[in-house]
């Protein structure tokens, strides 16, 4: 990875916006704002403007979404998913994919612990409850329908019919209800539901209605006798919290923990074998949905899921025909692949999508818990001589953590991106005077990765520039997001990628302080950040019942980001799955209820998978 991504997936919201090529496709959604690789300008982009949806207040709001998730009358077996292609699918074959991560604590949605890969992996055996369409708004899956009261108090779900889980388990309201209770009990998922009502045991305020109808009530803090608006929590049900699994699975993993790694849901494929390098799938010849014409998915035989951690050796592995696809957010890799289209055609998701960014402790005692020193580092760096020695040069200067087409993204937040060598070292005398300190002595992890030195080695000369000393330290990818959840001794500063998502509320776990414990407690809010502004905000954008007071509460959130320099912003990623010419049905999936899937099953990097199809 470029800059390390703590896309932990039970982040669960991280939507991105995409561009939609692929050479099956006709058709471009009028929603996405989109970038297009062809053949024929390989090195530049040609960009479709964003469409705003109804009711939404400003342009810089994209894809809002709408409170009520309007119902489907459709039985289950007759939810039509259908494609744009110009070719009839072709049923059959194998796809070999693969991804920079394994997963650790497979595969029960409450204890998976993900980046963007393990989503896309557990998607293909679990459905959600809900998913985001290319209108960004919230669409049923295996809900039918998803519909708040008045007050946005009490939401209620109603089951899709007709839909077993693999084992011949009903999909029905009660199991729904126990993989709800498990994950929103789980240690990662619990702290992102702070405005769940819960009862006096711990456990979600869920009420069951009748076999196919609950109802989840919101309660602030927790507290079921304060009923609570939250106008946007059925997006939640989008991401890990919404994934099902099978409840007779799940209690055979709880009386054997070694069958976590046997997955059962009611998704477009079924676990054929797994290992930490190699998951395999295969077509799942009862899965509930059918396309245009009556066939049923997925059109793929089986899936070969491998692990290659390097994305310039995945770039080798595509071109000597060992895979079939991959997503990437190396720029490098991308640019590369913008040069080979024609070959090699490629998606690229680029709004609504992650920065790269430094993330600091901020709890912690010493230089980087003055904002004189943030703003310093960060106005110190050179982010197009950065861009250029890391990036390949493609992509854009990041003032804060929500980039463009993000509810609440400016232009200008307040934070200066163009280096200030003189205004960065006049604010480290200034800090140095007030405080006594004869020097700044700063320490930063980074994985061993050739960008990762090259940056680490840039920052270090910017800032020896301003009178600060770097300490560079080596982390393995897997320690960096334990090591931030608990807020270890060593960890000051981190490279990091991040915050990708619609609306601000999708960050509302990362940032509150509601999220935020100290050092040696799991800390969702792995900055530490405690800022009356932050919570304001986001608690603003959380109760809002209209587009325009949530953009104006997120913006409020993104000038504190920017006076306060809370994080120091890198660029803003790009995501590119290029492919074989042979792979079609990329960007085509559209949801039972008519509305079109958004790319990456509302997380960066990822793609669906049941209208995938090989030409042979």
């Amino acid at each position: 990875m470029k800059v390390v991504g703590a896309a932990f997936s039970f982040a669960l919201i991280a939507g991105a916006c995409s561009s939609k090529k692929d050479d099956s496709a006709k058709t471009v959604s009028s929603t996405a704002a989109a970038t297009v690789t062809t053949a024929a300008a390989t090195t530049g982009t040609t960009a479709a403007a964003a469409t705003t949806t109804a009711g939404t207040a400003t342009a810089a709001t994209t894809g809002a979404t709408t409170a009520v998730t309007t119902a489907v009358t459709d039985v289950a077996t007759t939810a039509v998913v259908s494609t744009v292609a110009a070719e009839k699918p072709v049923l059959g074959g194998k796809l070999i994919v693969s991804g920079e991560a394994k997963v650790a604590s497979p595969w029960t949605p409450a204890a998976m612990q993900c980046d963007s890969y393990c989503q896309e992996r557990a998607r293909s055996f679990f459905d959600p409850i809900a998913a985001l369409g290319d209108d960004g708004k919230v669409h049923p899956f295996l809900a039918s329908a998803i519909t708040p009261n008045a007050d946005f108090s009490v939401w209620t779900v109603t089951v899709r019919p007709n839909i077993t889980f693999t084992d011949g388990t009903p999909v029905n309201a009660d199991a729904m209800i126990r993989n709800l209770q498990d994950s929103g009990q789980g240690i990662l998922i619990a702290g992102a539901l702070t405005d769940v009502a819960k009862n006096p045991d711990k456990s979600l305020k869920i009420v069951k209605k009748d076999d196919m109808n609950f109802d989840i009530y919101m309660g602030k803090g927790g507290d079921p006798a304060k009923p609570f608006t939250w106008s946007t929590f059925d997006r939640y049900l989008t991401g890990q919290l919404g994934l099902i699994a099978s409840p007779k699975w799940l209690d055979e993993v709880k009386a054997d923990p070694t069958k976590a790694t046997s997955p059962i849901g009611s998704g477009p494929f079924t676990l054929a074998s797994y290992t930490d390098d190699l998951l395999v799938v295969k077509k799942n010849p009862k899965y509930w949905q059918k396309d245009k014409d009556g066939v049923t998915l997925p059109y793929l035989d089986e899936i070969d899921f491998k692990v290659i951690p390097d994305s310039a050796n995945a770039e080798k592995a595509l071109l000597a025909g060992d895979i079939d696809i991959f997503s990437t957010s190396n720029a490098g890799v991308v640019k590369n692949f913008r040069d080979k289209a024609a070959q090699y055609p490629m998606n690229e998701q680029t709004k609504q999508s992650e920065t790269n960014f430094l993330l600091i402790d901020l709890s912690k005692p010493g230089p980087l818990s003055d904002q004189r020193v943030r703003c310093a580092l960060s106005e110190s760096i050179d982010r197009k001589e950065y861009i250029d020695a890391t990036e390949g040069g493609i992509t854009q200067p990041a003032n804060g953590p929500f980039s463009p087409g993000q509810q609440g993204y400016l232009a200008d937040n307040g934070l200066k991106t163009a280096q200030d060598i003189p205004g960065a070292k006049a604010l480290i005398d200034d800090y140095k005077k007030a405080t006594g300190s004869s020097s700044v002595d700063i320490t930063i992890g980074f994985t061993p990765t050739a960008d990762n030195a090259t940056t680490a080695e840039l920052l270090k000369g910017y800032w020896q520039q301003i009178g600060v000393n770097l300490t560079v330290q080596t982390v393995e990818q897997s320690a960096f997001i334990t090591n931030a959840l608990l807020g270890i001794p060593d960890f000051h500063m981190y490279g990091w990628r991040q915050h990708a998502g619609g609306k601000v509320d999708d960050q509302y776990f990362w940032w509150h302080s509601a999220g935020s414990h100290p050092d040696g407690k799991l800390s969702l809010n792995f900055a530490r950040i405690n800022d009356p502004k932050i919570d304001a905000g986001l608690d603003a954008a959380r109760e809002a019942k209209d587009d325009a007071t949530a953009q104006k509460a997120a913006e409020d959130v993104n000038r504190e980001f920017g006076s306060q320099c809370l994080f120091i912003p890198l660029d803003y990623t790009i995501w590119g799955t290029p492919h074989k010419a042979s792979v079609h049905g990329l960007a085509t999936t559209v949801l039972p209820d008519g509305g079109t899937a958004q790319d990456g099953a509302g997380f960066s990097g990822q793609f669906w998978l049941n209208t995938i199809w090989i030409k042979p």
